[in-house]
């Protein structure tokens, strides 16, 4: 039988760093042009990632968003063959072909997809296949909270529960689909959308990773019992827009402000630490070195070579 985790905070503390460190070297080098595309970050949802990290295990699958890299990291991606893809770069986990949106790494069970609610129906395969193969083991299908209305999600629901499919369902919601307020679009409490499929939901506060952790508990050990599906809802806020660029008018600058001050998973988990007797310079110390570290790994794949133009129809289907 596997222990159970133990919420460790300063790991925490130092994992939440390096998420968003990772995050604002990718939103720089989208903003100048480097990497191309639509970019979406995670900057602000990063504690929901770190929250739930420790109860995954190598043998899961996960299936993640548009705003895919935290979930990437967590499945056990290596950070610079990731950083290589979004750079568009040799080496990268498709050689540098997929980019943001189109990350598969088959070792490590990743994927995600830039279709919305895309995770949920792809989960059902992934998990019918753990169940056979991997007793024990579960699938991670992420969806944002406006992709909880497509029809594929009550779909998916209704066949995790009637195949009793090992398949934690996580709600990341940070109250906009896009441009559109949660309570302008979604009724009821997200957590409660699988009860008329006898679907347990749990929920957290997303900024917190410790809340996290320990709503995650209960429903990452429903799903590995056998006993089917779970859903998680990680509240949070998204610091950014939409999308870099993205002019973000559908929020006041109060709104935004307030974000930044009051749901900063970082700042909120720093002071937390301090005001339980850590050392502030240490803290400063620690997490200079892990920015430093991270913009290393970029500085490094940013020396890598482009693909061989040769390579281009190589790993696709026609």
């Amino acid at each position: 039988m596997t222990t159970a985790p133990i919420y460790d905070e300063r790991a925490a503390f130092r994992r939440l760093v390096e998420f968003n460190e990772f995050e604002i070297r990718v939103g720089e080098a989208a903003r100048s042009g480097e990497i191309h595309g639509e970019m979406h970050l995670a900057i602000g949802q990063e504690a929901i990632a770190a929250g739930l990290e420790p109860w995954l295990r190598p043998e899961d699958a996960v299936l993640s968003t548009h705003r895919p890299h935290l979930h990437a990291l967590i499945a056990g991606v290596p950070q610079e063959p990731l950083l290589a893809e979004l750079f568009e770069r040799a080496g990268g986990l498709n050689g540098g072909k997929g980019g943001h949106m189109h990350l598969f790494d088959p070792v490590h069970r990743f994927m995600c997809s830039g279709i919305v609610g895309a995770a949920s129906p792809i989960a059902l395969g992934y998990a019918w296949e753990r169940k056979r193969n991997a007793p024990g083991s579960l699938v991670l299908a992420v969806l944002g909270d406006g992709a909880v209305n497509q029809g594929t999600f009550a779909e998916s629901m209704n066949m995790a529960a009637l195949w009793t499919l090992p398949i934690l369902f996580l709600i990341e919601d940070n109250g906009y689909a896009i441009s559109v307020a949660r309570g302008k679009a979604s009724a009821g409490r997200l957590e409660d959308r699988g009860a008329p499929f006898g679907i347990p939901g749990f929920s957290a506060d997303g900024v917190d990773p410790a809340a996290v952790f320990e709503a995650a508990g209960p429903a990452v050990q429903h799903v590995r019992s056998g006993a089917g599906p779970a859903i998680l809802v990680g509240r949070a806020t998204r610091h950014r827009g939409h999308y870099e660029g993205d002019l973000d008018h559908y929020r006041s600058q109060a709104e935004k402000d307030r974000n930044e001050i009051e749901f900063h998973p970082v700042s909120r988990i720093r002071e937390r630490l301090i005001a339980g007797g850590a050392d502030r310079e240490d803290l400063e110390d620690e997490e200079r070195a892990i920015r430093d570290a991270v913009h290393g790994r970029v500085e490094r794949v940013r020396a890598l070579p482009w693909p061989d133009p040769t390579t281009a129809r190589e790993g696709v289907f026609v």
